[in-house]
């Protein structure tokens, strides 16, 4: 009896696997546009890349870092306030780049205020990569500072 009851159980298990989550319940973001900016080194670092700004059809952003020449297993990212000739207070903080690729969804800034994409590619802004004593190593002009 506990055979069949056991086998009832995995059997059940089964079908709630198989057909509990189809593909088309997850909706994927349409991609409108993007932009890619140009990431430099530092002070001889050797940290470079890029990062590209995707719209989606959701209404978020996506910043999509890539270093290359990163040697630490993480370095903090974060969009900031004014070109990166001047410095800023951060404006948006990243996902730490891990294995040198970041991934973040953006919908605000840090301080709650909403930023769409437009307004992310116009922000007077850029972007700095950290080593692990929180110096920069990387930098990249966006929106406005980027020309």
């Amino acid at each position: 009896m506990k055979i069949k009851s056991s086998l009832a159980v995995l059997a059940l298990l089964c079908v709630m696997v198989f057909t509990g989550c189809k593909k088309d319940d997850v909706e994927k973001a349409v991609i409108l546009q993007s932009v890619e900016y140009q990431i430099y080194d530092v002070s001889g670092s050797g940290i470079s890349g890029t990062a590209t700004f995707t719209q989606e059809d959701n209404g978020t952003t996506h910043v999509l870092i890539e270093l290359d020449g990163a040697n630490t297993s993480t370095n903090p990212a974060y969009i900031r306030f004014n070109s990166a000739a001047e410095g800023g207070d951060i404006a948006i903080t990243l996902a730490v780049c891990e294995c040198a690729i970041s991934n973040t969804t953006i919908t605000q800034l840090n301080n709650g205020n909403s930023i769409t994409y437009e307004g992310l590619i116009a922000l007077n802004g850029h972007i700095t990569i950290h080593d692990a004593n929180n110096n920069i190593v990387a930098v990249a002009d966006i929106g406005a500072n980027s020309n």
